[in-house]
């Protein structure tokens, strides 16, 4: 009898896991849809362009007053040089960009590096206490997890760009929660583990 109840403990503790697990993906996901009283501070994490265009947006419209832009770089199909060409940007958005409201970092690859970036960006910015994370709204849940295991007692506040889960779907979300999965584990490690390449802002600091 005692080693049939060992598998079903084993099994029963799984299922618990899994269930919180996917508790906390669905509720990573969770989007604001009203952009009223916004941190001042937007991140996007590359990936896709729409991602972007929500950033500007909420830029342009005054529910933020900066946006730090990480991965901005040819794997993400973006190139620092022809950004403003790329986004059309307006001429108060090229100033923006030049004086500093709109930062360019160009280094992270994966998600978990667009964490490290942003942190590393972070600490040279004392006073933020809270971010705006943007993302697609499949994508928010694992790049949160990863945001937050890198800033500590920062708040993030999620906006979802949307466009590409009505493209993707149900199989887009059921990848998306396997990745959610993996970085949960990579992020319980110590942060020496993690399969990351260093950006180059974190190397400055």
């Amino acid at each position: 009898m005692a080693t049939h109840r060992i598998p079903f403990a084993i099994a029963v503790l799984f299922l618990v896991v899994c269930g919180l697990l996917l508790a906390d993906f669905v509720r990573r996901g969770n989007a604001i849809e009203r952009f009223n009283a916004l941190p001042s501070t937007a991140i996007v994490f590359t990936g896709q362009f729409d991602r972007i265009e929500r950033g500007l947006d909420l830029l342009s419209e005054g529910h933020v007053d900066r946006l730090f832009i990480s991965g901005v770089n040819a794997k993400a199909g973006l190139g620092i040089e022809r950004f403003a060409d790329q986004f059309s940007l307006t001429a108060q958005q090229i100033s923006w960009l030049e004086s500093g409201v709109i930062i360019l970092s160009e280094d992270a690859n994966t998600t978990l590096e667009n964490a490290i970036e942003t942190a590393c960006w972070l600490e040279t910015q004392p006073e933020t206490d809270a971010v705006v994370l943007i993302s697609s709204k499949p994508h928010l849940p694992r790049a949160s997890l990863a945001l937050s295991a890198t800033i500590g007692p920062v708040d993030i506040v999620r906006v979802a760009s949307d466009l590409e889960y009505g493209r993707q779907g149900a199989g887009y979300t059921l990848s998306e929660f396997r990745r959610f999965v993996a970085t949960w584990a990579i992020v319980m490690l110590p942060h020496s583990f993690w399969p990351i390449e260093l950006p180059g802002m974190c190397r400055e600091a």
